[in-house]
């Protein structure tokens, strides 16, 4: 027996007409077939009743096409869907560009246009501040989708490289060099299956990671988002966040959200630490950074992001965005992705600069856009203005463009939306989201892994403090004072106690906790009067553009003379680290009493390191890249190649504990 379990906002469904099987277009079932009939949640869409099921009008034609029959595959619905688009639906379906709501917190009107008039396939959103706005934003996204045209639900995306990140509020872990720290791999997946039922809960279908970018350059501004230089070890954490956030080894479902695995083929040997620089001068180095894209191929990952550097192995002029080797012959036709190729921000810019670079030629946007679409051929294209559509239809017309291409490119975007269910449902539940995304639990999961990525580097016996002595405790350094320097990049606003307020939260009651963010001479004042002085060093939370620079991982001259100036005291001095890179410790080594590397540790980052310097927590990190000496070592290695510094400072693998 049917059970029906069908609700529609504004339209009576007994008001609806029931169809005949007569109406059908073009479909055939086995008699006798049963079917289970699928929860229908139109917010604008009349129902059709087709032999005792419902479907959704998506059309509004009054007969069921075949890509509204959820009874039929993912594939046999989308080639009837394009079939059905314009030149200019395809190629909307191809645009993911990016939305920043208002601070107001009101939609921005043009929002509805990108959606419902133009039909764009992808939205990358971003800066939300509560997890309420983020529902009700996505829901609003979807019932401007839903009154186009064809009813082409919108695949939301977001940068979420280490949790609900750009969600106020929600579960926002350790990057993933701090999860490397770790070596967890069932920590890592269930903290990916966490982010991947809070996307749910929002309405965010895709998320523009993991990163498979194996760190072999240390002076790299992305480091922190990988998983370290270890080739196995990013195999094994990039593999288990695929399967987890498309909630299987099978391809998509409908509690799946996409895996965008990025940057293809491998970002982390960026010459001289300096983004968007040639990469990956061998073919026998090109295979080790290979290595996860081919692992998470066996688990069926569904999209991949080519990056804006020239992979020098495959093609010595564009960037891997517009190289036809790199994403045709590769990764195409080599290694048999089917998935969606979505570019990083800016394919037009990207492809401009590499060949601008490399060959000394200026290139026009059209040629941009020619190379982007025709060679290297790309389903998704990220971050260009909405004129993108204009042009491409305009080219179409022309014979510039084949429209096979565009076809191609659509159907294979459209089809991950029919794989996760989202032309029956693409709303979520608002009361729901609230309630879960970054709930009680999952924060305890969170916590946990900023502890076990706790990383003690030296320890003279300094460590643990012990909560309980009558003691004073000077916190300082400018990155125990905000929460960004824990967090990371990549995110949000989050709330959080920094390491400053979490050390004075659990010290004892005959502990004084005193606190200077930088200023030099207040710092000596206050170190007469401490017993133990705690010096929090490192970068902000992006690395794209530092105060350090590209070129260097020694510390910054401002944070060099507080530590001086606390060693002067004949304190007992503590060393913290924030940050996404193996910085030169050397002199810390040699001068402070214990240096706890913290990385980025997450929203619950301040926590983790106060219990870790107290001894609530047991410090068992072990590095996920070589720690340098100096930066002689580092200008000496080969860029591409992992483990290849001379005489590390700390090597892969070490870290100490108290037991």
């Amino acid at each position: 027996m049917l059970t029906k379990n069908i609700w529609k906002r504004g339209i009576s469904l007994l008001g609806a007409a029931a169809m005949t099987a007569s109406m059908l277009t073009g479909i055939s079932f086995a008699e006798g077939e049963t079917y289970t009939q699928l929860t229908l949640n139109p917010h604008s869409k009349s129902v059709l009743e087709v032999d005792g099921y419902q479907f959704i009008d998506l059309n509004g034609n009054g007969e069921l096409d075949v890509y509204e029959d959820w009874r039929q595959d993912a594939e046999t619905r989308a080639a009837d869907l394009v079939s059905q688009m314009t030149v200019r639906e395809k190629i909307a379906q191809m645009q993911h560009p990016t939305y920043l709501p208002r601070a107001d917190g009101k939609i921005a009107p043009y929002l509805k246009d990108y959606c419902s008039e133009y039909g764009i396939g992808m939205l990358l959103i971003r800066e939300l501040n509560s997890v309420e706005a983020a529902a009700t934003t996505m829901n609003t996204i979807q019932e401007y989708a839903e009154s186009s045209r064809l009813g082409v639900p919108v695949l939301v995306s977001m940068d979420s490289v280490h949790g609900l990140s750009y969600v106020s509020g929600a579960t926002v872990t350790p990057h993933n060099l701090a999860l490397a720290a770790t070596r967890d791999e069932a920590l890592v997946t269930k903290l990916a299956e966490i982010a991947r039922d809070e996307h749910l809960a929002v309405g965010v279908r895709m998320t523009l990671s993991p990163e498979a970018d194996i760190a072999s350059e240390p002076r790299w501004g992305r480091v922190m988002e990988t998983f370290g230089e270890d080739p196995d070890l990013v195999t094994q954490m990039v593999t288990a966040q695929v399967v987890a956030f498309q909630n299987g080894k099978d391809g998509l479902n409908t509690g799946s959200i996409v895996a965008c695995m990025k940057h293809f083929p491998g970002a982390g040997p960026q010459m001289e630490g300096k983004d968007t620089s040639p990469i990956i001068s061998s073919e026998e180095t090109l295979q080790i950074h290979l290595k996860p894209y081919y692992a998470a191929l066996e688990v069926n990952v569904a999209s991949i992001m080519p990056y804006y550097s020239v992979p020098l192995a495959l093609d010595m002029e564009n960037s891997a965005i517009g190289s036809k080797a790199t994403l045709q012959d590769l990764l195409r036709d080599e290694m048999g992705f089917t998935g969606i190729i979505q570019t990083d921000w800016g394919m037009i810019w990207a492809i401009q600069e590499a060949l601008g670079t490399m060959t000394g030629e200026e290139v026009s946007d059209e040629e941009a856009i020619l190379i982007g679409v025709t060679q290297s051929r790309v389903d998704g294209i990220g971050g260009e203005s909405i004129r993108l559509i204009d042009l491409m239809e305009e080219y179409t017309q022309e014979g510039k463009i084949d429209e096979a291409i565009l076809t191609a490119a659509a159907t294979r975007i459209v089809k991950v939306k029919f794989e996760m269910g989202m032309f029956e449902n693409p709303y979520c539940d608002v009361d729901y989201a609230v309630s879960f995304v970054g709930n009680e639990e999952n924060q305890k999961v969170n916590l946990q892994a900023a502890r076990e990525a706790m990383t003690l580097l030296k320890n003279d016996g300094a460590l643990p403090l012990n909560p309980d002595a009558k003691q004073t405790i000077l916190v300082c350094g400018p990155r125990a004072f905000d929460t960004d320097s824990l967090v990371g990049g990549w995110s949000s606003a989050q709330d959080g106690l920094t390491i400053a307020d979490a050390v004075a939260a659990y010290a004892g009651e005959n502990t004084t906790v005193l606190t200077e963010k930088e200023d030099v001479g207040v710092i000596k004042e206050l170190a007469q009067q401490a017993d133990v002085i705690i010096v929090s060093i490192g970068e902000p939370s992006y690395q794209h553009d530092p105060v350090w620079g590209y070129d260097t991982l020694e510390i910054v001259q401002s944070q060099q003379e507080i530590l001086e100036a606390a060693v002067a005291s004949g304190k007992t001095v503590i060393t913290v680290v924030t940050g996404g890179r193996p910085y030169i410790l050397t002199w810390c080594d040699e001068n402070t009493n214990a240096i706890l590397e913290a990385y980025y540790p997450g929203a619950k980052g301040g926590i983790a390191i106060a219990e870790t310097l107290y001894g609530m927590n047991n410090p068992t990190g072990k590095t996920p890249m070589q720690f340098p000496r100096n930066m002689e070592s580092v200008n000496a290695q080969e860029g591409d190649v992992s483990f290849d510094l001379e005489n590390p400072l700390y090597d892969y693998g070490f870290g100490l504990s108290y037991e």
